[in-house]
């Protein structure tokens, strides 16, 4: 689909000054779980069905409009499921935009699913397991986020703006300065490493970390990142989860889960629960993890917690030692019942 013609008359007016623009995307489902995708002209990558909207158009009316336009199909939509602005970009002509992007989810009606504008060059539909590649990564953290939809919509706060940018139509691959947020700079040494939030790109390091010791080789998959994205995806769309890596230098040293929890119990008080502390396994007997558990202790301070909890199995007995000179203390008896998956 061409410029559209709103657009072509604002740049007579503007050149190629920043405009502010709306913008839709969708996750499409079918009967069988699938998902709808296209695979961009401009970049040759695959990404959800997106667009820019027409002035005054409803969001809901420009979306289905859309996904008509790019692909054949007859879609209702659901369901919003993410807001956000995304960064300034600028086109290859010298353009320059921002978008606001409302991401919702879709059902299909009707229609066979076919290149049907020259923004795309092939159609289909995706198990969500199996997605191809290239696959454009900021589409794929919209669609987890959406698959992992449970009634609230996750929205970006402050200088949030995670999502996708491109100089074609209105999704692309841009970076995610939110999920990049600086949390702390700890001291280590004559060092400097950095607590920030995880990304998507962190994962397989992430998994690496989990799964180098003798307990996690047994449970974690290196080569499948499917699960841990939608698990990342649940984790960013609640703001009482925090899943954090420390960065030396751009390396990821280490990592855990926090996670904040209400209560009734103590007079009402939030408590924090510490999961998945990981430290590199040439970086241990550094200092390095007991700096980042000074700061989670000083983070749950900061959110109005009353204690810290944690669980560590009964094997790791270098991590109750750990755990011990740090002031934590094994009041309790830690039991567990494992759920299967289902057949």
């Amino acid at each position: 689909m061409p410029v559209p013609e709103f657009i072509v008359a604002l740049r007579e007016r503007v050149g190629t000054d920043l405009l502010w623009l709306s913008g839709v995307s969708a996750v499409v489902r079918n009967d069988r779980g699938e998902v709808l995708l296209v695979r961009r002209a401009d970049n040759n990558q695959w990404a959800l069905v997106s667009g820019i909207l027409e002035p005054g158009e409803q969001p809901a009316e420009g979306l289905r409009r859309e996904i008509e336009e790019e692909t054949g199909v007859v879609a209702t939509v659901d369901t919003l499921t993410g807001v956000w602005t995304l960064p300034p970009i600028e086109y290859p002509n010298g353009d320059r935009a921002q978008y606001l992007d409302l991401c919702f989810l879709a059902t299909y009606v009707s229609g066979e699913a076919r290149v049907n504008d020259d923004e795309s060059l092939e159609v289909g539909w995706f198990a969500p397991d199996a997605l191809p590649s290239p696959m454009m990564e900021r589409s794929r953290v919209r669609l987890d986020r959406a698959l992992t939809h449970g009634g609230r919509v996750w929205f970006a706060t402050g200088d949030d703006s995670t999502g996708d940018t491109s100089t074609g139509g209105q999704d692309g691959d841009a970076g995610r300065p939110a999920r990049d947020q600086v949390l702390a700079t700890l001291r280590v040494g004559d060092r400097e490493v950095v607590v920030r939030r995880a990304r998507e790109a962190d994962l397989r390091a992430i998994v690496h970390l989990l799964a180098d010791d003798r307990l996690g080789a047994t449970r974690e998959d290196e080569g499948d990142l499917t699960a841990y994205r939608r698990g990342l995806a649940a984790i960013d769309a609640d703001p009482n989860q925090l899943l954090v890596v420390l960065d030396d230098a751009g390396q990821v040293v280490g990592t855990l889960q926090l996670s904040f929890i209400p209560g009734i119990s103590h007079g009402g008080a939030w408590r924090a629960q510490v999961e998945g502390v990981r430290i590199a396994s040439d970086r241990r007997g550094s200092g390095l993890g007991g700096r980042l558990m000074e700061w989670v202790v000083q983070e749950s301070r900061r959110r109005g917690c009353r204690m810290v909890q944690l669980t560590t199995n009964k094997s790791r007995t270098d991590a109750h030692r750990f755990y011990e000179r740090l002031g934590f203390v094994g009041s309790h008896e830690g039991y567990k019942l494992q759920l299967g998956t289902g057949d």
